[in-house]
């Protein structure tokens, strides 16, 4: 009986031999136990992430209450929702936002115009109040996952850099300049002109250089683009991580 046992003993496979491959698969079947992965090898930012968990679950209402507009970005935000509304009303609609695309030198359908409202027609009367005005304002420029409806605000933007006796619809560095300061600070104020200006702030001639709002639109469609392609790659290595954190539990 106890050569029987030492002949089954011996016979007995031993499992971390076998090929990575039939390691991971006994592993899944619970044969194996699963690799430690040290703690320190994870390259994800765990306090960033929390942070994020912790604003997606705020309520939006809490969110743009607590968002506050510096002076000189309120000042242009008033001058556009003039430049943009009928006189003696306190709102715009889709005519009005035909009219001002038309002076940019932008033709689009009358479906397109009516989206671009709907992204923030609260209420669903047809038109643009002041309050819709500013929390559209507010929720696009805290927007860090890139879906939140963006045609009209890029609209308001460019019109917040162009000085309202221009009439050629073109904006300038220098026309950018202090909003950009006041969003972004000087830190970042160099890589935001240069994500809407492109690597030459002067045309050939030595002029500074203008663009228009098709210009401007596709220099944000580029930028869109690669915040993308990064928040992509972000989610990739969150994904990677709490992969990893449940084979160590």
């Amino acid at each position: 009986m106890d050569d029987e046992k030492k002949k089954k003993k011996g016979n007995k496979i031993d499992l971390n031999l076998l090929p990575s491959s039939m390691k991971e698969r006994y592993a899944a079947m619970g044969i194996l136990p699963k690799a430690q992965i040290p703690k320190s090898n994870l390259q994800v930012d765990v306090q960033r992430m929390k942070q994020k968990k912790v604003e997606k679950e705020q309520p939006i209402e809490q969110k743009l209450e607590g968002i506050e507009i510096k002076a000189s970005e309120k000042k242009q935000l008033e001058k556009v929702f003039q430049m943009l509304k009928k006189k003696d009303v306190d709102y715009f609609d889709a005519k009005d936002i035909d009219k001002m695309l038309k002076f940019l030198g932008v033709s689009l359908t009358k479906s397109e115009i009516d989206l671009m409202l709907w992204e923030v027609d609260e209420n669903l009367d047809g038109r643009v109040s002041w309050t819709e005005f500013l929390n559209m304002y507010k929720k696009c420029t805290i927007d860090k996952t890139g879906l939140e409806p963006k045609s009209l605000f890029h609209m308001i933007q460019f019109l917040m850099y162009l000085p309202p006796d221009r009439k050629d619809p073109k904006v300038t560095v220098e026309d950018t300049l202090e909003l950009l300061y006041v969003r972004f600070g000087r830190q970042c104020l160099d890589s935001e002109i240069h994500a809407i200006f492109g690597d030459e702030e002067k045309n050939k001639d030595g002029e500074e250089k203008a663009i228009s709002f098709s210009e401007y639109m596709e220099k944000i469609n580029e930028r869109a683009i690669q915040q993308r392609k990064l928040r992509k790659e972000e989610q990739k290595q969150q994904f990677q991580y709490f992969k990893k954190e449940k084979q160590m539990e």
